[in-house]
């Protein structure tokens, strides 16, 4: 709802000064059922002084092996599970084929 009102307030272009990208299951800060291991401040440093805005950013499962593993991850997950997060509204989807535990096999749309 914020990003949708910030970009009507902008004439829909508010995304040449903010981004907005979604972690679908973390929860408020951390864990939950998703990739939640993701570094934000290069794709920001890059936007600041290259001026190269970032379209997604890619996330990782913080399984088995992890520093610090979620424990609320599925069984049935990778423990190198990766995944892409896509600046709003573009969300990941699966092409078809590959390793559905890669981001590789996914793309923003």
């Amino acid at each position: 709802n914020w990003m949708d009102r910030l970009q009507a307030n902008h004439s829909g272009k508010a995304d040449a000064f903010a981004r907005l990208f979604l972690v679908p299951g973390m929860n408020h800060c951390s864990g939950g059922p998703a990739t939640d291991q993701f570094d934000m401040l290069a794709p920001l440093v890059a936007w600041v002084e290259q001026g190269k805005a970032p379209d997604s950013v890619t996330a990782k499962a913080r399984g088995a092996g992890a520093n610090v593993v979620n424990t609320e991850l599925p069984a049935s997950w990778s423990a190198n599970r990766t995944r892409p997060l896509c600046v709003y509204p573009k969300v990941a989807r699966y092409n078809g084929t590959g390793d559905v535990e890669s981001a590789s096999s996914f793309s923003c749309k």
